[in-house]
């Protein structure tokens, strides 16, 4: 369920907050300013930094972004059109935070081998909402994606082969288990463990040797850098990997806020 990050996607989740960089980018035009370093941190390693102009002056043009001057600092935050585009684009960040109304809504669907790229699009779309395939024709979520689902099937005129049903419980089996198999959490959690781990070492090698000043050789000192910056990339994959479930269907020592913990911890020991 990895989502392939645009440079402008990375722009418009780093100041959303999403990414635990901020809601406002400093001075974006400075060549090290603060915010353009610390959300470089987050740039996935094939985007280089001076492409990162050019990408404002995109995001710019089209709205979704705007620059805001305060003092003689410039920042840029999202306008409305670029909030609204997020949701759209990672409909999750928006589901995440909505309690559960504890239903579960079911996607049935038989299309024919024929139309097999009309299938594929579809369960891009059931992945991109977060729901995880029960059985290859049959997909289940706990988040009320009904509205996205409906305008969806009716765009694609789909009323005819695909259903989306809404059930109060699941009677039978170990729900936590199904759970666990249907969005493979046991890899994501491992995942996030492992990001908390190495965020970890590297904080307290930084808080050890007074932040930035590290007592070691030029090139120890790149392999911290490039550690720093995989841990941070490793926590957008999995962020955008994780399905959003609702607590209740989660363990109580789910890593996820820990792991955010620890990736906002690195950020300021190493800023």
């Amino acid at each position: 369920m990895k989502k392939l990050l645009r440079p402008g996607d990375v722009l418009l989740l780093g100041i959303a907050g999403a990414l635990d960089v901020f809601e406002e980018v400093k001075d974006p035009f400075g060549v090290m300013a603060r915010g353009c370093h610390s959300l470089y941190g987050w740039v996935p390693t094939r985007y280089r930094r001076h492409n990162f102009s050019r990408v404002v002056g995109r995001q710019l043009k089209t709205g979704d972004i705007e620059k805001v001057i305060k003092g003689d600092e410039i920042y840029l935050r999202l306008t409305s059109e670029g909030k609204e585009r997020m949701t759209r684009v990672f409909p999750l960040l928006r589901l995440a935070n909505m309690p559960w109304d504890k239903r579960w809504r079911l996607v049935i669907f038989d299309i024919v081998e024929i139309d097999k790229s009309t299938r594929e699009l579809l369960r891009d779309k059931l992945r991109q909402l977060g729901l995880g395939m029960l059985q290859e024709s049959v997909w289940i979520t706990p988040h009320d994606v009904s509205i996205d689902l409906r305008e969806y099937l009716e765009s694609q005129d789909l009323g005819d082969t695909a259903f989306v049903l809404e059930v109060s419980a699941i009677l039978a089996g170990d729900q936590a288990l199904l759970v666990r198999k249907i969005w493979n959490l046991d890899a994501l959690e491992e995942a996030y463990r492992e990001i908390i781990e190495e965020a970890t070492q590297l904080t307290d090698m930084y808080v050890a040797s007074s932040g930035r000043h590290l007592q070691h050789t030029e090139a120890k000192e790149a392999n911290v850098t490039q550690r720093e910056r995989k841990v941070r990339q490793r926590y957008i994959e999995a962020l955008l990997s994780d399905p959003c479930l609702p607590k209740e269907l989660l363990s109580a020592d789910w890593p996820a806020m820990n792991a955010r913990r620890a990736v906002r911890n690195l950020r300021k020991a190493t800023s």
